[in-house]
């Protein structure tokens, strides 16, 4: 009776790769660079879901390309030597330490000013009528242009109070120095805090903030899913330091969260990836609420700001450990004291006002800002000026970049102190 052959042997199969790249492997060098030149021309049109984008500008990344098609033998003449050398024993426990690497080199990768621009582009372009998707593409695509070519200016951070406020073009104008956006819907004070790392590109910058009550009572808890496409390291340190352990221990998985997307751009990125998965050759729908379900939604949190006084309190000394370092991460520190439509409802908007204005003061009595009250901004916004209650019109957009150059042109001496 003859023997059945040992189907575990990996010598034949081995034989049949090694013979098929010796008789086909002078392909992927023949046909990669030509391949990569052609990737690496027409990556921006797929990218941009625009057919008539440049493409002449990718050719030194199509030859980047073009060369790891050529090498793709030599990793799979590795793979072969590496199974033929190395036992089981050591196999198995190097397979996961290589998928480990293989990981971090791909999130690397992600990491660069390329990685960055395709990716960020790519969700740009994707995200239709999505405000939120849009803005933390423009967010995510200036911070990786100051990360590779950081220049000193006028750093702005905040909620959609600023995105909607302030003409960042004419504001660069007034003050005579580039301007630097970092502010998107949602960018209350824990997130604000959680993003510091995207804030301390220069030295000689000056921060520029717009803070009241209403950012101060606006979180009811802590939303992980609003914070994690911009957790950085030592915004996410600084929040952990200012909870207290009860509030740390009740929120333990949504920590865990954003210390990964500290730490792992794939994780980081990972809501935004699903406009490239979920539309790779059309951009979104619009899924925005419509205008009454909108307003609905926003009187819904009148009634509810402030109503947290653990997350009053954390946003207070989260910002307060957030000026602290930042003051020797740039030039200057300035914060507006912000304000709302004349007409918000509710008694809540007066008393928080109130405090943030003391915290305020106290911060920069420490010497840590720059605080800028209402009554020495110059700014009259009456109800007409807005569009809802938290955010202004074009006449209030005009008025309020003025007033943030004013503040920016005056001496610190020229504002009023602490009483």
């Amino acid at each position: 009776m003859k023997s059945v052959p040992d189907q575990s042997n990996p010598k034949p199969l081995d034989a049949a790769e090694r013979r098929w790249l010796r008789r086909y492997g002078w392909l992927f060098p023949v046909a990669g660079i030509p391949l990569g030149l052609w990737i690496g021309r027409h990556v921006w049109r797929a990218v941009l879901l625009a057919p008539t984008a440049a493409a002449g500008r990718a050719d030194a990344k199509g030859l980047v390309i073009g060369l790891a098609i050529a090498a793709l033998p030599l990793a799979w003449l590795a793979g072969l030597w590496i199974e033929r050398r190395w036992p089981r024993s050591l196999r198995w426990p190097a397979a996961p330490v290589l998928a480990a690497l293989l990981v971090w080199l791909a999130d690397g990768l992600l990491r660069t000013d390329l990685g960055q621009s395709l990716f960020w582009q790519a969700v740009l372009a994707r995200s239709g009528q999505q405000h939120q998707a849009r803005e933390i593409s423009l967010f995510r695509l200036e911070a990786a242009d100051q990360a590779a070519a950081p220049r000193p200016g006028v750093v702005l951070a905040g909620s959609s109070q600023l995105v909607y406020g302030i003409d960042a073009q004419e504001l660069a104008t007034q003050v005579g120095q580039p301007v630097h956006r970092r502010a998107a819907a949602g960018m209350f004070p824990t997130e604000l805090v959680a993003s510091q790392g995207w804030f301390d590109f220069h030295p000689d910058n000056r921060l520029v903030l717009m803070v009241s009550g209403f950012d101060l009572g606006a979180r009811r808890d802590l939303y992980p899913e609003a914070i994690r496409p911009l957790a950085t390291a030592s915004g996410l340190r600084n929040l952990l330091g200012a909870a207290r352990a009860r509030f740390l221990l009740r929120h333990w998985r949504a920590w865990i969260d954003l210390g990964s997307a500290a730490s792992c751009e794939f994780w980081r990125s990972r809501d935004y990836a699903r406009f490239v998965l979920e539309h790779p050759f059309r951009a979104a729908a619009d899924t925005a609420p419509v205008a009454g379900a909108a307003l609905e939604n926003q009187k819904d949190g009148y009634s509810q700001l402030g109503a947290n006084r653990e997350m009053v309190e954390l946003c207070q000394r989260a910002l307060a450990r957030f000026f602290a370092d930042m003051s020797g991460c740039c030039r200057q520190i300035v914060v507006l004291e912000g304000q709302v439509n004349p007409t918000y409802p509710g008694g809540e908007l007066a008393a928080l006002s109130r405090e943030a204005r003391d915290f305020l003061l106290r911060q920069q009595r420490l010497g840590a800002v720059r605080f800028v009250p209402r009554e020495t901004q110059g700014l009259e916004l009456p109800e007409d000026l807005w569009r809802d209650m938290t955010h202004v019109g074009p006449e209030g957009r005009r008025r309020l970049t003025e007033a943030f150059a004013r503040a920016l042109a005056d001496p610190p001496a020229a504002e009023s102190p602490a009483p």
